[in-house]
């Protein structure tokens, strides 16, 4: 299966900035923790791919129950 590397736009749930990230649609759904680039903190990043290999992004805070 080839990479189909994605860059998706997520505001940091601690600092707000908007930052980008690059997503491997082609590993499909994924939970991983990824640190912000603009404030160092922790965010857990969660990826959903649709069927047609679209990846939905959404962050929270790595505390976040």
């Amino acid at each position: 299966m080839s990479s189909m590397l994605q860059f998706q736009q997520v505001a940091c749930p601690y600092c707000g900035e908007w930052i980008d990230l690059a997503v491997d649609a082609s590993a499909g759904a994924q939970q991983y923790v990824e640190d912000c680039q603009v404030c160092c903190r922790p965010m857990l990043v969660i990826v959903a791919v649709d069927a047609q290999d679209q990846a939905e992004v959404s962050v929270r805070a790595e505390n976040e129950g």
